[in-house]
């Protein structure tokens, strides 16, 4: 014969609250297998083997949802793994994400003991790139799907030329998408601003030179207006950069 436990012996066995065994009663994620005549819970070792388990998944950050459908599952085992391994994945994307703010936290603690004359500029700098990187991230994810819209447009329109046997179709194809992607490069271009490392002031390339510079996916190699200085200038997007003063 099975063993029951009450709301209060479950929490002690498994070393939570009480509150914590009935918020997950009330979300439906832990299930009593009896009830008595006065509506009082019961537990088995079954739902105790199952508390530690979403204790457990708790513990590694996963959400009530996400808990749901692991308990759902028949195969309950292979749901968890793939839980597991899309957890683990994103565990590390945090991981490199503090990692990399650690690394500017530590670079920017070596210039200030060092007392770089230039260590508040470069602060300034770091904090202004760090603060526009949400909109350059969502200004480029733009910039990429109308640029691929673009793409796939001109392609459509030489398909269906081929298809229909409507060969001036090319043409036409040839004349909305050269002028209209070149009006893409020259839009998307208005929308960023680039910082010099030198003189720590932000400028605006010409078109020639945007287009013609060597970049990396957060530079460009440009000459700054103002120090005349060349070198790889941090780009950011205009519409969310800070003024520096």
């Amino acid at each position: 014969m099975s063993q029951f436990y009450s709301t209060g012996e479950l929490a002690n066995l498994a070393g939570v609250s009480i509150r914590t065994v009935q918020y997950y009663d009330q979300r439906g994620i832990l299930i009593p297998t009896a009830l008595t005549e006065g509506g009082r819970r019961l537990y088995t070792d079954s739902d105790l083997e199952q508390l530690r388990m979403i204790c457990f998944l708790r513990d590694l950050g996963f959400s009530i949802e996400q808990i749901r459908k692991v308990l759902a599952e028949e195969n309950a085992a292979q749901v968890l793994e793939l839980l597991l391994v899309d957890h683990i994945a994103t565990a590390k994307e945090d991981l490199a994400a503090k990692e990399q703010q650690v690394d500017i936290a530590v670079k920017i603690l070596d210039r200030l003991r060092k007392q770089d004359p230039q260590s508040l500029d470069f602060l300034m700098d770091i904090s202004l790139s760090m603060k526009n990187q949400k909109a350059w991230k969502k200004l480029q994810w733009k910039m990429g799907i109308s640029i691929f819209l673009a793409i796939v447009s001109y392609v459509g329109l030489i398909l269906l030329s081929s298809y229909l046997q409507k060969f001036w179709l090319v043409y036409v194809a040839m004349g909305l998408f050269l002028p209209g992607f070149s009006w893409l490069v020259i839009y998307f271009r208005k929308q960023f601003i680039y910082l010099c490392p030198h003189c720590h002031q932000k400028f605006e390339p010409s078109f020639n030179e945007f287009a013609l510079a060597g970049h990396t996916p957060r530079t460009r190699k440009l000459t700054c207006s103002h120090c005349h200085q060349k070198s790889y200038c941090l780009e950011l997007a205009k519409e969310d950069t800070v003024s520096r003063g």
